[in-house]
């Protein structure tokens, strides 16, 4: 009878030692991978700002854009006599990236001495790898010029862009306005850009 109660006794013994080393295994796995960070367990896109993605964010982020640069305003009225000046321009786009490579953007331009105003809306679609990107845009947009009619013009752009910080990037942008008119109005814009994410 005693050597069954040794017996009973040495595998309780064991299969307790057995249990609580089980036990602790498991809390310290746990404990391993909750101190890893950079998870991405959560929802789609959650995983931006994390480990190796620290320069990326996806959708819903918004961003305000200056620009200072030139503008050609190239004219040819109903006789074919041509004009063309060029002078400072400067304006701000506001924008909405609905996803990291797709954005909507409001835009306001104005070209100092001519005092003419540009009024736009559109589309941009961003390419590339940080630090480096590029980016092409379509707007529509209403030309203004002080004193004269106002028109409607699209307005197809390029530029190119690097990152200063995580929020902030400078480049650089060529749009070229196709105004719808009686007379033929061409307008070629090139700027320096300044951006800033929220």
């Amino acid at each position: 009878m005693l050597r069954w109660t040794i017996i009973a006794t040495l595998a309780l013994t064991t299969a307790a030692s057995a249990a609580d080393l089980n036990h602790s295994e498991t809390a310290a796995t746990i404990a391993l991978h909750a101190a890893k960070p950079g998870r991405t367990d959560g929802p789609e896109g959650s995983e931006y700002g994390k480990g190796g993605y620290g320069r990326f964010r996806g959708e819903g982020r918004f961003y305000l854009e200056g620009l200072i640069g030139a503008a050609t305003v190239d004219v040819d009225d109903e006789n074919g006599i041509g004009t063309s000046q060029t002078d400072l321009m400067a304006g701000l786009t506001a924008g909405y990236r609905i996803e990291d490579w797709l954005g909507f953007q409001l835009g306001y331009a104005r070209i100092a001495e001519q005092n003419a105003d540009f009024i736009s809306g559109g589309i941009r679609s961003s390419y590339g790898a940080a630090p480096f990107s590029y980016y092409a845009a379509l707007d529509a947009e209403i030309y203004a010029p002080e004193g004269g009619s106002k028109h409607f013009g699209l307005a197809p752009g390029i530029g190119a862009e690097v990152a200063l910080t995580d929020r902030l990037r400078a480049g650089l942008r060529f749009q070229r306005d196709v105004i719808f008119a009686d007379e033929s109005i061409g307008i070629s814009r090139f700027a320096a850009t300044l951006r800033f994410d929220f």
